[in-house]
């Protein structure tokens, strides 16, 4: 400390009680100990630096100062400036937009066991997930413009592809990564494809292409889970007992609290928006004859006409009686026509399978059923199945996480959706309660992972998640 009086003073506190954690079905009694306590008077425009360290003492370390902490600040902020383009010359950055920037570089980290870089999905208790850092990949690394970071992100899971599918998770030690994912996969593809949409690196396609290409056919072919192409309507589908592949993946004593085996609808759009970058990609690089210029063009008109066939099958999904689309269709052809934001997910993406008339009708009921100051609900608060408060131990909490929980992250989907649907009309979104969260509530500048789907929406989940960070960054300007 660089001013005041400590005082050494130890005191155990024994069986010390947390009733959050007791609430949570968690340890909940521990022994806590206080070594002491700096007492400083301080003066209008005063400061004090504390440091504190567990562990033995670096005796070779310098002595604290508010020099050196001024130091240690000022060079942090030159790499930051460094890597968002802060300072003279660059374009101006609002402060809140600069503290956004910040938390989010907060979630890019490299990981030994793959030797790349990766996306920590949240904190204090995620490590990276596959889909997580996919969804999060735009705003933290395109529209901040870090390329290299992002080419590295997508060289990484590219490099993992096993049996079509991208790993969901890596092991922290020597072992085989996850693979309980079938939206990751499709997810890499539309996350390369907006990467190539701003960088133009077509040399980094031609590289990442067998890789598009051992996805598709693994899709065509079947693989792992049961997830196929049905040949009758060109839509993807799975079926297996006990898991959970879409981003709805509680499973609780193996049965999924959110069961969407069969073709579910973001999943499908994902499946069309890949099939167009498919072929786009084909084409161009026959033009630039980047492969064999004539197996490439013929590729191409293949993919095109697979996904003119999922066009036309995604109206599968229509329900006229609603106004919105089914969340999914089971494998015995029923549909489950729960109102979801898997709906708004499958109109946010690059190509849209779907009118904007129907688009229209979506977004405008997704407004009135799910939109929340802190991101879409996970379930209609009409629907019986609805849990207001994500709370209590964890098997009710799991039970509570896609069943009417917010997620901030789906305001990036929701604002995109809209701009299809309403390109002339602003977005009917106050960002203000969001922000203040934010700037002064749960994680101070981070966004929490989830909110409450009553309100007053507290925050929930982990205190600062990496797609909610992200999609904010994507569209607050």
């Amino acid at each position: 400390w660089t001013q005041g009086e400590y005082q050494a003073e130890a005191v155990w506190y024994w069986d010390y009680q947390l009733p959050e954690e007791k609430e949570r079905g968690l340890g909940d009694r521990e022994d806590l100990y206080s070594p002491g306590y700096l007492t400083v008077i301080l003066q209008p425009g005063d400061a004090v630096t504390l440091e504190a360290q567990t562990g033995f003492p670096n005796l070779q370390q310098s002595q604290l100062t508010p020099e050196i902490f001024a130091e240690a600040i000022e060079t942090e902020q030159q790499r930051l400036s460094q890597i968002f383009g802060w300072g003279e010359n660059k374009p101006f950055t609002s402060p809140i937009r600069q503290k956004l920037l910040k938390a989010s570089d907060q979630f890019i980290v490299y990981r030994a066991s793959i030797a790349g870089p990766t996306v920590i999905a949240g904190y204090h208790w995620f490590n990276d997930w596959g889909r997580d850092t996919l969804i999060a990949l735009p705003g933290l690394a395109l529209v901040t413009q870090r390329f290299e970071v992002a080419k590295g992100l997508l060289q990484t899971f590219g490099r993992y592809c096993r049996h079509g599918l991208i790993p969901n998770v890596f092991p922290d030690v020597d072992g085989e990564p996850a693979y309980n994912s079938i939206d990751a996969a499709l997810l890499w593809i539309e996350t390369l494809g907006l990467y190539l949409e701003a960088t133009q690196d077509w040399e980094f396609l031609a590289a990442q292409f067998p890789v598009v290409q051992q996805i598709h056919k693994a899709f065509m072919g079947g693989t792992l889970y049961n997830i196929q192409v049905d040949a009758t309507d060109g839509l993807v589908s799975w079926d297996a007992p006990g898991v959970a592949l879409t981003w709805m993946d509680v499973v609780i004593s193996g049965q999924p609290v959110t069961p969407r085996n069969g073709k579910a609808v973001e999943i499908n759009a994902l499946w069309y928006s890949a099939l167009c970058w498919m072929s786009q990609w084909a084409e161009r690089l026959s033009q630039m004859e980047l492969g064999d210029s004539a197996r490439l063009a013929k590729q191409a008109q293949r993919y095109t006409q697979q996904a003119q066939q999922v066009r036309n099958s995604l109206q599968k999904f229509w329900n006229p009686q609603l106004g919105y689309l089914y969340d999914t269709i089971y494998p015995d052809d029923s549909r489950n026509s729960q109102i979801r934001p898997n709906a708004v997910l499958a109109l946010s993406l690059h190509h849209c399978g779907f009118s904007q008339q129907q688009s229209r009708a979506v977004v405008d009921l997704a407004t009135s059923r799910l939109l929340t100051p802190y991101g879409l609900r996970s379930l209609d608060p009409a629907d019986t199945d609805y849990i207001g408060k994500y709370t209590g131990n964890s098997e009710q909490r799991d039970r509570s996480y896609h069943q009417g929980t917010v997620w901030a992250w789906l305001i990036g989907p929701y604002t995109r959706a809209w701009q299809r649907s309403y390109p002339k009309r602003s977005l009917p979104f106050d960002w203000q309660p969001l922000l203040a969260h934010f700037l002064a509530d749960g994680c101070i500048n981070s966004i929490s992972e989830i909110f409450d789907g009553d309100s007053p929406h507290d925050p929930k989940g982990a205190i600062a998640q990496a797609w909610s960070v992200s999609e904010v960054i994507r569209h607050f300007q």
